[in-house]
């Protein structure tokens, strides 16, 4: 967007996201001379000398300097910085810029701080309220492009030709409203346009003109908040026709139809009707200012579409007594409910029952609703009126007389082919072939119950035959048939015989009541009647030819009856042969069993002999352990006088003998001696730590047996024996440490780095598994400073490779490997409350505060679809698997489908409660549709009918969140409860009720495998519960700032979540999952922000070598904890 520096004078460009405050400026276009174009300001044309006027004198400046002076500095006192003409912010020469800027406009007006509508015929001193006042009568009330920019600015100023204060649109309203027929509420700002009727919208542009014939079609895109691309030379008719046809795509407004009132209804003077279904500019709205949509219980809403040349609407038909043919709109004058509009219509041919025009010269009238309306009717109304109102077809049908047949009690019950007659009309038609010999059959049946059937049959050729019913009459071949045989099968064999020299020219035939003949001649409109004639005289060859044919259907049903008992016995024989080999192998097997048996008897003599033996040696060890204990005691007399010795020496000797003796003494593994030698030295710590960086597990091993602290730190790195054992890959050691429960599977290095992170780092999975297992803090990857204000909702990508997050008024897409900003979208004009990929994650929907629903392009960030409908902020939106539907949940207690494509609106369902819809999820199979509501409830409903499935009595407060298992069997909820339900989704029945969070749940989530469910809660915790048995198996701590939103990538691997402060984090799950933390106890989570509290003490240091590496030397400076 360009913008003009206030100060400088000069244009700037801005991107979309980084626009300045700024003023707008509205006029009326003078002189193309006089106007300053957008070159003129770019090369610094500022002050463009005026024209010479009709009394010979020469104004010092041009009207559009004027302008832009006069704007920029009103902009200036009134504290702005930049200023916006169309006159030269606009590069008109560019035909994309222009478009966009046309489709734009309405919105730029509307983010103005403020605009001056600047009135050029207005002079110094005029009164606005007076009649005569030249402010009534100014230009800028009767030009096309002012209509919006009165109504899209919030804060507009008039300023006459001296640029001197004239009011605001609040301050003069009430003259305003008298010029312009724009009802207060809607000028003001208190109602929305889009809750204005259609037909009133026009009205408002029904006097105003444009100096480009296209542009009275263009002017009015912001006001129904549609786009469309600008075709100039296209015609003024046929641009408000492309408009007409954008607005019907985007709204199911009957009084779209509502033009050409009748003038005795609203005062006017005559004028020419037109004949097209749509109006040919917005004039002919003159008499519809007070024309309402209205809606009726036996007549729903259906969509507007124009298709082939028609539109396609539901309506209830009148017809007069006059036979003029009417249809009832859903619209009517707002002071009268019992009136509405009806539109004149007549049949466009003869034969197609559905299909209308509109009639020149025919108003459109209003007419008292009746106490019973006529039902809808699916019509198709020709869009270019009466050029084809009475077109003829070539296509030629035969009639069916039904009275003619019912006088001799025959009834028409069968055609082959079936799709050539039309039951509703009587009608039958040939196929669409060229082959003029294809045939069709009729089936008669008399009233006489078991009589026979008569097959009549009928040839294209016919229908070619001389329109003089003298020279076209033709006796059509009849033949009779039983009542059980099938017609497609009679039709099969008919063209069989009728090929046989004996079966031709056959014309009449006889059942056991009458001998028929039906004769089909020329009637008018290109139709052939066929009757029936009842003779008296005996049926010819055809019954005795057909009596064969007879003969021939009951042979074809004793050959397919023969093959298929064929067919059973091949069957039987294959099953027989089958059960031969199951009794072969099983004879097979008992032998092999019986020699396992000779087997297993050999083994227990075997064992037998082993007893024997094996009593024998333990009589022997018996006296060796005799001799052994003897001497053990001798050698404890004499550590007993060495101990003594030991005791007393001075500390300093103690200690010298303590450390010689150390490494002997841990090699042995003696805990008596180990108790008096090494157990009171504090080097022992220090040597637990070398071991496991060195991975020496049995050194490990025998200083934790004999007792040695086992999460002392060394002192130049702040490690663990756990942390370097965790990145060495030993997971022997680590399993020791853990065993032992004194260690801090969080503890932290200097570096902050956990035992966990290490493991995870060095790609070591069994220890990360191993640490998870022991109550190891799942750590955040990444944390992103997402947005200025609290991120509401964030959702992943089916790959995993973008993250969408939606906060106050923008929406980010992240990357998620990097934590860069993709994309920011902005549009919404209040809060995002809701956002989501669709499958193939083209697509992004956001749902806001500001009841606008809008669809993105994920690859380009930009807004193609922008769905209204909803009168309350909407809180949640969801795609269908397969990306074509949008839901979409909202305080005004409806949920809305959509249409992700068109952005056409499907269906508006709502419960009998009428209750706000906090939560909405598509199933997997995008079969059903879960909402959550304030009061607590769940609704489960079809997607595809909009009915209730399952009603679940879920919470004692309103629900937060609703999620699906992927396979589609269960339901989650979250709610203000603090407590999340899981639901299974047949049945409705509530399997599961999951405790834990201390506050109220915002968000829950099913993992891709449906084994695990993910929460996030005001409280600060994500929790991580299995599905199955309700446990809860990891809280993720946010540091108590509260989680509004959380998101499970696709392979489980990645869970995002969205919180307060406009946090986004990324947490790695891949561990965690392929471990399955499982089992724990009463279902208790295991709180993972526990920090142990204690005072450390520096005693003796060190120096051990520590690394793998030769070339580094670590620093063991031993720090126990008391």
């Amino acid at each position: 967007m360009r913008l003009i520096n206030t100060k400088t004078l000069k244009l700037e460009e801005f991107s979309e996201g980084s626009i300045p405050p700024y003023a707008i400026l509205s006029h009326t276009w003078g002189n193309d001379a006089e106007e300053l174009s957008f070159r003129e300001v770019e090369n610094g044309i500022i002050d463009k000398p005026g024209v010479v006027v009709r009394n010979g004198t020469t104004d010092k400046l041009a009207v559009g300097s004027t302008k832009l002076r006069g704007c920029c500095q009103q902009a200036v006192e009134d504290g702005l910085g930049y200023a916006w003409i169309d006159t030269c912010c606009i590069d008109k020469t560019n035909l994309v810029e222009l478009s966009e800027a046309i489709n734009s406009m309405f919105r730029w007006y509307n983010r103005a701080t403020v605009c001056y509508a600047y009135l050029s015929d207005v002079p110094n001193g005029d009164d606005p309220p007076k009649p005569e006042s030249k402010f009534r009568s100014s230009r800028w009330f009767q030009r096309g492009w002012t209509l919006q920019e009165l109504l899209a600015p919030k804060h507009l100023r008039f300023y006459n030709v001296k640029w001197r204060y004239i009011g605001t649109k609040g301050t003069i309203s009430n003259v305003i409203k008298d010029i312009t027929h724009v009802p207060r509420q809607f000028l003001l700002g208190i109602s929305r346009l889009h809750t204005a009727s259609v037909a009133q919208r026009m009205s408002w542009a029904a006097g105003r003109e444009t100096k480009r014939a296209e542009d009275l079609a263009y002017c009015l895109l912001g006001i129904f908040g549609i786009s469309m691309p600008m075709i100039y030379g296209e015609g003024g008719e046929q641009a408000f026709f492309r408009l007409q046809e954008q607005i019907m795509k985007t709204t199911r407004d009957d009084s779209i139809l509502a033009w050409d009132l009748d003038d005795k209804f609203y005062a006017s003077h005559p004028r020419d009707r037109d004949g097209g279904v749509l109006a040919p500019d917005p004039s002919h709205f003159a008499n519809s200012g007070q024309i309402i949509a209205r809606q009726h219980a036996d007549n729903p809403l259906h969509s507007l579409d124009m298709v082939g040349g028609s539109l396609r609407i539901h309506l209830p038909l009148l017809t007069t007594a006059s036979g003029q043919i009417f249809g009832l709109l859903n619209c009517g004058p707002a002071l009268n409910p019992h009136k509405i509009v009806s539109i004149p219509l007549a049949r466009a041919t003869p034969v197609a029952s559905n299909e209308y025009v509109r009639p020149r010269r025919v108003p459109s009238v209003l007419r008292t609703v009746a106490a019973s309306r006529p039902p809808p009717e699916l019509v198709h109304i020709k869009k270019d009126g009466q050029n084809d109102a009475f077109i003829k077809t070539n296509k030629k049908h035969w009639l069916y007389e039904e009275d003619l047949f019912a006088q001799i009690d025959l009834t028409l019950v069968d055609v082959e082919p079936t799709s050539c007659w039309d039951t509703q009309t009587n009608l039958i038609s040939p196929l669409n072939s060229d082959d003029s010999s294809s045939l069709i059959f009729l089936r008669f049946r008399h009233a006489k119950a078991g009589s026979q059937d008569f097959v009549t049959i009928l040839e294209r050729s016919q229908l070619e035959l001389d329109t003089d019913p003298q020279l076209a009459t033709v006796i059509c071949s009849t033949v009779t048939c039983s009542r059980n045989s099938p017609l497609q099968e009679v039709a099969e064999d008919l063209r069989l015989r009728l090929a046989s020299p004996e079966a031709t020219g056959k014309q009449s035939a006889r059942n056991e009541v009458l001998q028929l003949r039906i004769k089909s001649e020329p009637a008018e409109g290109g139709i052939i009647s066929i009757k029936p004639e009842a003779i008296l005289f005996q049926a010819d060859a055809t019954v005795h030819t057909f009596e064969n044919a007879d003969l021939i259907l009951d042979l074809k049903r004793l050959i397919r009856e023969r093959r298929e008992i064929i067919s059973q016995r091949d069957g039987l024989r294959i099953r027989s042969e089958a059960y031969s080999d199951h009794v072969r192998l099983a004879g097979e097997e008992r032998d092999k069993v019986e020699r396992q048996i000779k087997e297993l008897e050999g083994m227990k003599r075997r064992l037998v002999e082993q007893v024997e033996d094996s009593a024998r040696e333990l009589h022997y060890l018996g006296q060796e352990q005799t001799k052994l204990e003897e001497r053990q005691d001798y050698l404890s007399n004499q550590m007993s006088l060495a101990y003594t010795q030991l005791d007393k020496l001075n500390d300093e000797d103690k200690y010298q003998v303590g450390y010689a003796l150390s490494q002997e003494v841990v090699g042995n593994n003696d805990v008596e001696v180990i108790e008096h030698i090494v157990a009171t030295i504090s080097e022992a710590t220090a040597m637990l730590i070398a071991a496991s960086n060195k991975r020496d597990v049995d050194t490990v091993r025998r200083l934790l047996t004999i007792g040695v602290e086992p999460d002392g730190k060394d002192g130049q790195f702040g490690r663990t024996a756990l942390s370097w054992a965790s990145e060495n890959g030993s997971e022997s050691i680590v399993r020791l440490l853990l065993d032992t429960g004194k260690v801090d599977v969080n503890s932290q290095d200097n570096n902050g780095r956990s035992p966990l992170q290490w493991a995870s780092e060095k790609k070591f999975d069994d220890i990360a598994r191993l640490l998870l297992a022991n109550g190891a803090k799942m750590d955040c990857q990444r944390t992103l400073l997402a947005h200025e204000r609290s991120v509401y909702s964030v959702a992943l990508s089916h790959d995993s490779k973008l993250i969408v997050s939606g906060s106050w008024m923008a929406i980010k897409i992240w990357d998620t490997a990097t934590g860069e900003c993709c994309q920011t979208m902005q549009g919404h004009k209040r809060g995002v409350n809701s956002v989501a990929f669709s499958h193939d994650s083209k697509l992004i929907a956001s749902g806001s505060d500001d009841c606008t629903i809008k669809v993105w392009d994920a690859a380009t960030g930009q807004c193609y679809q922008t769905l209204k409908g909803h009168a309350m902020q909407i809180n949640s939106v969801a795609f269908s698997h397969d990306s074509n539907l949008i839901v979409s949940g909202s305080d005004d207690d409806t949920m809305m489908l959509w249409d992700s494509a068109t952005g056409q609106r499907l269906h508006v369902l709502y419960d009998q409660y009428r209750d706000h819809f906090s939560s909405v999820a598509f199933s997997h199979n995008s079969k059903y549709i879960v909402s959550g509501y304030d009061s607590g409830r769940a609704i489960l409903w079809d997607s595809i009918t909009g009915e209730v499935v399952q009603t679940l009595e879920a919470h004692h407060d309103y629900i937060e969140s609703v999620a699906f298992s992927h396979d589609s069997k269960f339901i989650i909820s979250g709610s203000n409860d603090k407590t999340i339900k899981i639901w299974d989704s047949t049945t409705g029945k509530c399997q599961q009720t999951l405790h834990g969070h201390l506050n109220c749940v915002n968000a829950v989530v099913f993992s891709h495998d449906s084994k695990f469910i993910a929460s996030g809660s005001q409280d600060g915790t994500i929790k991580l519960w299995d599905s199955v048995t309700g446990k809860c198996q990891q809280t993720l701590d946010n540091c108590e700032a509260r989680i509004y939103s959380i998101a499970f990538s696709h392979d489980s691997k990645i869970l995002v979540s969205g919180s307060e402060g406009g946090i986004i984090k990324i947490w790695d799950t891949s561990i965690w999952f392929s471990h399955r933390v499982g089992n724990q106890e009463d279902g208790k989570c295991p709180e993972l922000t526990t920090r142990r509290e204690g005072k450390e003490t520096k005693k003796h240091g060190y120096c051990f070598q520590t690394s793998t590496k030769p070339d580094v030397s670590v620093s063991v400076q031993l720090t126990t904890r008391n």
